[in-house]
């Protein structure tokens, strides 16, 4: 795989304005970036981005400035430094599994049971901005901020493409990007009277993804954006196609409106379209008014998470210290016993009287007879 992949947003900067937006050049960053700082959490894991504590920052600066290093090697230094460290919630959340970390983590010994691997998986990443808020000079816990993460997986050549979005504490992997100048000449093909909603416009959503796995994850076949108006929500479906990746605007029209937006997507490293062909009429629209009910904007909003997040950052440090601290705390804790098979009662069965209606009955006399000898032989 190339190393620097076309990245769709960048380049719809030719034609169509991110609203309050500043677009980033798409640098890969050296190291873990401050907005990834920290563990983060879900109900079945927990992911922190790390850096190899065995390969100095300074070697790195050296080997990409160096005119003799070949592709390879500086490709090398750049990502040889940020892992991937994932401890998977195992025995329903009573087991911290250190399935993938650095290899610098190993100073600290892993809890191994019949379960767990060995050697522990080492996934290397690298992070790409696609767009973070105008207001932030660098991309910082505090930051919205729009990412491709691109993820290297064991004996895998090509990477695993991973768009997200950090708002705040919550990492998203459903979310869009609001496309349109500041005035809302993008909107309606004209300005917005209630300019104070800030949903109003074209969100363009990335391909959505299937987490940050230990095993590579799946992609969507679909990208769904939306155009939210004042009075209706327009769902548009991208689909991947082989054509050739365009900055053309394609359009709808819904009575007497119409509206633009972009005709290409490229996002996960594929290219996605709106139109067939060379048409740029988009007829597979579905109108409703069913706007996203949960979501997160950030404070431009120009970001905007949909539903759920993904993960939520629970700690602001890093490291192996950090892992091994969250499993010595998962293995403190005891599972409590479990419920009994029938709940509690209070019924009184009289034995002394059903031992009494048991005599003379030799068919029940015979079976405890042969349930006390056996008792006899199970302790011999």
């Amino acid at each position: 795989m190339k190393p620097f992949l076309k990245i769709a947003i960048p380049l719809f900067f030719a034609n169509i304005f991110f609203a309050r937006a500043q677009i980033s050049g798409g640098e890969f960053s050296l190291g873990v970036p401050d907005a990834f700082a920290g563990v983060w959490e879900r109900d079945d894991r927990f992911v922190m981005f790390a850096e190899s504590d065995g390969f100095l920052e300074s070697r790195v600066q050296k080997i990409l400035s160096s005119a003799d290093a070949s592709d390879e090697e500086k490709n090398a230094a750049r990502n040889r430094r940020k892992y991937i460290s994932i401890l998977l919630k195992t025995f329903y959340g009573w087991y911290l599994d250190r399935t993938a970390e650095p290899a610098s983590f190993s100073s600290e010994p892993r809890i191994l049971n019949d379960s767990t691997c060995p050697e522990a998986e080492r996934i290397r990443v690298e992070f790409r901005p696609i767009l973070r808020g105008a207001d932030s000079t660098s991309v910082a816990q505090g930051d919205a901020s729009a990412w491709e993460i691109f993820i290297y997986y064991s004996g895998v050549r090509e990477a695993a493409i991973i768009p997200l979005a950090i708002i705040g504490g919550n990492l998203y992997l459903n979310f869009a990007i609001k496309l349109g100048d500041a005035d809302g000449s993008n909107l309606e093909g004209g300005g917005v009277e209630n300019s104070s909603d800030a949903l109003l416009g074209f969100w363009c959503s990335l391909v959505p993804t299937e987490g940050v796995k230990v095993s590579i994850p799946t992609s969507g076949e679909n990208i769904y954006s939306i155009y939210i108006t004042r009075d209706a929500v327009y769902t548009i479906r991208y689909w991947k196609t082989e054509m050739e990746y365009t900055q053309e605007a394609a359009f709808f029209s819904d009575g007497g409106k119409t509206f633009s937006v972009v005709k290409h997507i490229q996002s996960g490293g594929k290219n996605f379209t709106c139109t067939n062909g060379r048409s740029v009429t988009i007829r597979n629209i579905q109108k409703s008014r069913s706007r996203p009910e949960v979501y997160e904007l950030d404070s431009s909003a120009t970001i905007c998470g949909l539903g759920e997040p993904y993960l939520k950052r629970v700690q602001d440090e890093n490291g192996v210290q950090v892992v091994a601290a969250l499993v010595r705390e998962a293995m403190s804790k005891k599972a409590p016993n479990p419920d009994p098979p029938f709940p509690p009662s209070d019924l009184d069965f009289h034995m002394d009287e059903i031992y009494r209606l048991e005599e003379g009955n030799l068919i029940i006399q015979s079976l405890r007879e042969r349930n006390k000898n056996f008792g006899k032989l199970s302790q011999e």
